[in-house]
């Protein structure tokens, strides 16, 4: 069982860092296209309006000059995507600053610290726990779609239940490792 619990663990980290890096890859895609487009456009006009009618055309024929109004509308979901799936990859490897990280170490007694680090996870998953009802609460409820693709907003939002939920389950996991080692009296990290 503690072997199918690991290679779960790896797989939904590998999952999450795959779609974060797909994710920023669209973003700084879709960054550079209208970088490029927006260029493109000045220089058509500039050459436009300098007499070079010309060679305003043979730009715009080159490097076909389209609208990209909807690309405040992806840029939203991708990023959206991007940050609450990156908070769920980085919570489960740990990732995160924590106050924890600096005021655990300096505690010297075991039983002390120990309370302390299951103290900091209950507060953790509890705040998982609240994060996740209402963001799924406002997935389940939106009927809002959007303006150029009329997509539903319900699937912009989606991704904050599925990471609040991703990162509920591993504060669960530190929340068990935790309290064990308080019981044992020794780390979690110690072999038994």
């Amino acid at each position: 069982m503690a072997d199918f619990f690991r290679r779960t663990d790896l797989l939904v980290q590998r999952v999450l860092r795959i779609l974060v890096v797909a994710l920023f890859l669209v973003l700084a895609l879709l960054l550079a296209t209208n970088v490029a487009l927006r260029l493109t456009n000045d220089l058509a006009t500039v050459l436009t309006e300098r007499g070079f009618n010309a060679a305003a055309e043979a730009v715009r024929g080159i490097i076909p000059i389209g609208s990209m109004h909807w690309f405040d509308e992806v840029v939203e979901m991708c990023f959206a995507a991007m940050i609450f799936y990156g908070s769920a990859s980085l919570w489960a490897v740990k990732g995160h600053f924590c106050v924890g990280d600096w005021i655990s170490p300096r505690i010297r007694n075991f039983r002390t610290g120990s309370a302390y680090r299951l103290l900091t996870a209950l507060l953790g998953t509890a705040f998982m726990a609240v994060f996740f009802r209402y963001s799924l609460r406002l997935t389940l409820h939106s009927t809002e779609l959007t303006t150029v693709f009329q997509i539903p907003k319900s699937l912009l939002y989606s991704c904050m239940p599925v990471s609040s939920f991703i990162m509920l389950i591993y504060s669960l996991a530190d929340c068990l490792r935790e309290g064990k080692a308080l019981l044992r009296g020794k780390s979690a990290d110690s072999p038994s």
